[in-house]
């Protein structure tokens, strides 16, 4: 196992106090047919289960999975592309995304496919980092960060069609986890995309997960972000949503 998953290891085995993931815990423990799409080498879906259900992963790297039926053979893992699921219309409760969005080519087709083989009425789930808010960039981002800032609050009062989430180049060598960023996820541009055809059952940028600053400025957007004002109440660290299909 590479030090890549090492560390991907050693992060889903703490869900700890992070408001997203217990509750993603809650929901799993609740949803018999559960697929983890981008599950790695298996510990966050065996975290999130409980020690008797079975759950379902897929990965497209064949490392991983060959590490996940080794640790959890109780479970179902496959190698697979997340923009082709290997599952039919339907057959999941819970389908969920937790950190591999942003390492994704095509996100929306990605989340396209989540919610194919969801069932109707059943719960679409993703976590990632919230790369895309105007105050925010992803390590391999060489966007200027006050261009940013004027055009995502442009985007943030006068939304376009579609997803929209900018692309990033991966570097070549990954020293971090994230090296391998692809797209800048954006909690507010998510919402905008999926609210005309899914009920949101629950939205948040987790600003619980984001540090007190002594920088003026930050401090006064994560102030007016925890104060649930338009539009810094998307601009936190993470993005976390439930839809219902």
């Amino acid at each position: 196992m590479t030090d890549y998953y090492q560390i991907a290891q050693a992060a889903s085995l703490k869900i700890g106090n992070h408001s997203g993931l217990l509750y993603l815990r809650q929901l799993c423990r609740q949803a018999p047919k559960i697929l983890d799409v981008g599950c790695g080498e298996g510990s966050r879906l065996v975290t999130l289960l409980p020690q008797s259900r079975i759950g379902w992963g897929i990965d497209a790297s064949k490392k991983a999975i060959t590490q996940a039926k080794k640790q959890y053979p109780h479970h179902r893992f496959q190698v697979a592309d997340a923009a082709r699921l290997p599952f039919a219309d339907g057959f999941f409760d819970l389908t969920y995304s937790a950190f591999t969005l942003e390492h994704v080519l095509d996100p929306q087709t990605v989340i396209s496919e989540m919610f194919r083989v969801t069932r109707p009425g059943g719960l679409v789930v993703i976590l990632c980092p919230n790369y895309g808010a105007p105050n925010r960039r992803s390590p391999v981002s060489a966007a200027s960060p006050w261009r940013k800032l004027v055009s995502g609050l442009w985007q943030d009062f006068f939304p376009r069609p579609g997803l929209n989430w900018q692309t990033v180049v991966p570097r070549e060598i990954y020293r971090h986890i994230d090296d391998d960023t692809t797209v800048e996820p954006y909690l507010h541009s998510l919402l905008h995309y999926l609210s005309p055809f899914h009920r949101i059952v629950l939205a948040s940028s987790v600003w619980d997960q984001e540090p007190p600053s002594r920088h003026t400025r930050k401090g006064l957007i994560r102030l007016l972000g925890k104060w649930q004002a338009f539009p810094f109440k998307y601009w936190g660290p993470q993005l976390f949503a439930v839809a219902i299909k």
